[in-house]
This record gives structure tokens, sequence and C-alpha cells, in this order.
């Protein structure tokens, strides 16, 4: 068939616009959350011909335990899945097969992916420079990473007021699988299949919005009621521990030190401080979403920086983190941020889709010392050591590209910065 001139245009720019809009469906995938040593599990979702498949658990050479799945349901998806044995080495589903780090050299940290929908903020779902989620999922497929560490946030699409801007995105709103599919599960498809996730519980997937999907699809086994929070979680890589501790509930308005509901939220950080100090490793990172030393800007109203999260920084002054604990990573905040003191050094890393948030001149000259606010840019971090065996943060855009080098060890927190201004997309 022979177009014209403005027909062949039209359909050129349908394609180029159709070839970079994101995925939102995922078929068969299988991947693998990682938590305690008896709760670490293996989920396939929407398994081919509907069947659940049995699951190789690789101990050694010649050691492999095969294990069937169960079938579960979230909403329209079915779900097979299993718990992994202790010391498995490598999950093989298939042809698939996800390796478990003794020891990981090359992390990845990233949060707050989701695209923004909700009432009147609309942000464009099909446009990747505006949700570059899948572009950074490719970014880091590239990056041969160990593991993966997402620090909440997956799902942001809740509801879209205009008619015609919401038409493209009206089967995926709400909280059914269908709205996770498209915000988290299909763009990172290529990154679950591949490598092992720690899931920290955000805000978004509280018992008011999200919770049953990030229950169905990413906790362990059994978990499907909502609770204010979930039960730590303590990952060994011999002598380093993840401790994936679920403070997504707990308000930023602060609270009476003296209240019930700060009681509760005692007992449990009391509890997970007491299990750091009973373990034998000797390196310890804290995962949360909330953090506790952050930083944020007004969003309505004059020129300020809100500290973030004071309930939290209450708990750590009656209550210090122990000296063995190096590193907190955290999310909510949508911008990068590296906090030193009295305390772990604290980084906050909620760039990896979201609509980001902005530091204009003059809040950015209300930022305390101890403080490094980088600018804003869509992203992820890539942990590694250097040659003196210290952690070294690159903070990378949504191309793979260098924007920050921190080197997380040094009390100065010097952070060399190739982009010195926030990225316009």
């Amino acid at each position: 068939m022979r177009l014209s001139k403005s027909s062949a245009l039209i359909s050129l720019v349908f394609l180029a616009a159709c070839a970079h809009k994101p995925s939102d469906k995922a078929e068969n995938l299988t991947y693998v959350g990682l938590a305690d040593s008896k709760t670490s599990f293996v989920r396939t979702i929407a398994p081919k011909d509907g069947k659940c498949p049995t699951v190789q658990f690789a101990k050694g050479p010649g050691e492999i335990e095969v294990l069937p799945t169960q079938e579960a349901k979230f909403d329209t998806a079915t779900l097979c899945e299993a718990n992994i044995p202790e010391g498995t080495k490598t999950v093989i589903v298939g042809e698939r097969q996800i390796a478990i780090p003794e020891s990981p050299k090359r992390i990845i940290i990233f949060g707050d992916t989701g695209c923004r929908l909700k009432g009147n903020y609309f942000q464009d779902c099909n446009n990747p420079k505006e949700w570059p989620f899948a572009r950074i999922v490719k970014a880091i497929d590239k990056e041969n990473a160990d593991l993966i560490v997402h620090v909440g946030d997956y799902h942001y699409r809740e509801s879209c007021n205009d008619p015609v801007k919401c038409a493209p995105f009206k089967d995926t709103l709400g909280y059914g699988y269908r709205a996770w599919e498209a915000d988290f599960i299909a763009p990172a498809t290529s990154l679950l299949q591949a490598k092992p996730f720690v899931f920290v519980r955000g805000n978004h997937e509280d018992c008011q919005r999200a919770h049953e999907g990030f229950s169905k699809l990413l906790t362990p086994l059994g978990e499907n009621s909502c609770s204010q929070f979930q039960e730590t979680r303590y990952t060994s890589f011999g002598n380093m521990l993840m401790v994936n501790f679920d403070n997504s509930t707990l308000s930023d308005q602060k609270l009476d030190p003296k209240s019930p509901e700060m009681a509760v939220w005692r007992a449990h950080y009391r509890k997970m401080v007491n299990m750091i100090n009973s373990r034998p490793e000797t390196e310890v990172w804290l995962m949360v979403h909330r953090p506790i030393w952050g930083l944020a800007p007004n969003w309505n109203g004059p020129a300020a920086v809100l500290p973030v999260n004071l309930n939290m920084q209450t708990l750590t002054k009656e209550m210090p983190l122990p000296k063995k604990v190096k590193f907190v990573f955290a999310g909510h905040i949508h911008n990068t941020q590296i906090s030193t003191g009295n305390h772990p050094v604290h980084i906050v890393m909620g760039e990896g889709g979201t609509a980001l948030d902005y530091y204009d001149a003059a809040t950015r000259r209300l930022i305390p010392a101890g403080f490094t606010v980088l600018p804003s840019n869509h992203g992820y971090m890539v942990l590694e050591k250097d040659t003196q065996g210290k952690w070294i943060g690159t903070v990378k855009g949504y191309e793979g590209q260098t924007n920050f080098v921190c080197s997380l060890e040094d009390p100065k927190m010097p952070c060399d910065a190739p982009v010195k201004n926030e990225v316009t997309k």
C-alpha cells in the first residue's frame, strides 16, 4: 500500500511513539525476594499454560532440591510460589536461573518508582521522559549487579480526573493487579527475572492503599493480611547483614513520645535493635522507607527544609542504633541526599521514576551542615568497594550515565559531581 507523505509521516510518528511506550504486560515472570533465611521466596506470575512450575534449588555441585510451587491469586493474576530452602545458591525455573550472592560485591539501590496518577495530579506514564522507570531498568540491566534493593513506593496509579489525559490509563488505575503490572511488574521484568531483590514496603503500600498487591506479590508466603508494620527481615550475606525495617506507616508529623502509638513503634524499633546486637555479623545495612535523617522541601509554603522523620529520630535518641550499623538507606523523598553526623551514614535514594522533589536556590541555602542534597535527577545508586575496601556510591541517571561519585565512608562525604545542575529531560 502506498502512503502519501503526510500519512507516512503520521505513521512514523505513531510507530516511534509505540516503540518507546513502556510495556504494561508481564507473563511467565519468575523472580526472587530475599527475606529471612527461612522466608525468602520465589514467585512466578502468569505461568505458561496456566500451570505452576516446579523449581530447582541448587545448593552446590550436584546438590539440587526440586520442589513444586503452590498456586495463589491476586485479583486477576495467577501466582505460583515457594519458599527458598536455606543454603540455596541458585534458583532455577525452566531455563531461567537467579543466583543468590554469598557476599554481594555490586549492589543497586533505588526506590519511589511508580507513575504518579492521583486526582488532578498527572504524570504521563506513556512518556519515557516524564516517567523514565523503564529506562532506568534498562540501564541497571547493564550494571552486572549481584543484588537489587528497592526502598519502597512501587505503586502510584491511584486515580485520574482528566477524561482526556487519563483515557490511556483507565484500565491500569486503582489497586488491582493491572495497576501493579503496569506500574512495577512489567517495566521491571528484565531485572526481576535476572537478579534477587530485597523489597522494602513504602507508605504507598499501606493499609489504605496498595497493601494487597505488595503482600501478594512482594512479601514472603502467607503474609496476606495488612498490618501496621511487617516483621523485620534479616538477610545475611556472610559478615554483612541487611535489615529490612518497616516504618512505612509511621507518620512524618511529630507524635507525642508518650502516646500509645509511639509505644507500639518503640517496641517495634527496640526489638530490631536488640536483634541486631544479638547477631554475629559485623557490618549492618539498615533498609527503611521513611528516612530517619532526611530533609524535605516545603511544598506548600515559604522556603524551608523539613526534617523527616522526627519520630524515627526520637526513637534513635532514646536507643541509638548499634555501632555496627554502617549505612541507613531510605526513599520517600524524591531525590538523592546523604547525611552524616552522630549516626550511621544515611542515604535517601528516591529518584526511581516518580515525580521528583526539587529544591530551589532559597531552599538550598537553608540546608544545614552534614547534609548533601544532590540536584534532582531520576536514577539509581550503584554500591561497590574501592581498592581500599571502602564503599563507593555512584549515583547514575536514567541512561546509566554517572552523575555523582560519593565516598560513603569518608567522614567529609565528598561527592565528585560531573553533573552540576538538575537535568532537564
